[in-house]
């Protein structure tokens, strides 16, 4: 009974792993899609009621949930700092601070967004806007196609790699 106890143990440890990996790989694409909507709505607000970057800030820190609200969490709480650090500061550590989990293309989108945050009029920062939400939506795409590439070979990998340790310690 004790040999099999360890043996089911043995072998979900690598399962969960590969579960782990796969659940990675399908929260990405999500993200991406929040961010997208995020910044869509930012676009709006800024376009139709010419809102304020730190009202806005506030306002989308409310309305969204985990590592995307804390990105505008973390610009609303360091606009007191606006004087001290540019908005392209604030923006970068805030991208920091939310372990957004992004790479290459989606995280590079958003840092060149934050190089235009104030520092234009209005229809640059539109311009500034609708091309990271063309660039998130490429980066959301390639991510769905990871997810679905490489997501079941992650399950079947640790699936596997446990019933071979299963088999090389009995």
């Amino acid at each position: 009974m004790l040999r099999l106890a360890g043996a089911v143990l043995l072998a979900a440890g690598p399962a969960l792993i590969g579960f782990h990996a796969a659940s990675r790989l399908a929260r990405r694409p999500r993200l991406l899609r929040e961010l997208i909507a995020a910044l869509e709505q930012m676009e709006r607000e800024i376009s139709f009621r010419l809102t304020p970057l730190p009202e806005l800030f506030l306002r989308l820190s409310g309305e969204y949930s985990g590592p995307v609200g804390v990105l505008f969490a973390c610009c609303a709480r360091s606009m007191d700092d606006l004087g001290q650090r540019s908005l392209s500061q604030i923006w970068r550590q805030a991208l920091n601070e939310a372990s957004l989990d992004l790479e290459g293309r989606g995280r590079r989108a958003l840092e060149e967004l934050g190089e235009v945050l104030g520092r234009y009029d209005g229809e640059g920062l539109l311009g500034a806007l609708r091309q990271a939400c063309g660039e998130l939506t490429a980066a959301a795409e390639e991510a769905e196609r990871e997810r679905e590439r490489k997501g079941r070979m992650d399950q079947v990998l640790g699936l596997t790699a446990g019933a071979l340790l299963v088999i090389l310690l009995i």
